[in-house]
């Protein structure tokens, strides 16, 4: 089976595309930085390819707007020892 080229931009040792999630914030869901470049957004495409860039960035934008809402959700623990 032939590996697909859009593989390599997220695996680490091939790529640093990935590491461009670092850092950054989601300002809500309107947040126009949270897409690709070709769409007015931050993050870079690759050559011949936008739908799984934009796929990557959706998820990992989706993921960030829910953890955001975990703190709320979670219980609050006394810590170790306490």
């Amino acid at each position: 089976m032939k590996r697909r080229a859009w593989v390599d931009k997220i695996e680490l040792r091939l790529s640093d595309w990935i590491t461009h999630f670092a850092g950054k914030v989601i300002h809500g869901q309107g947040d126009s930085h949270w897409a690709v470049k070709k769409d007015g957004g931050d993050f870079d495409q690759f050559t011949g390819a936008t739908i799984t860039p934009r796929a990557v960035v959706n998820a990992v934008k989706r993921a960030g707007l829910y953890a955001q809402t975990l703190p709320a959700q979670l219980p609050e623990f006394t810590a170790c020892g306490e």
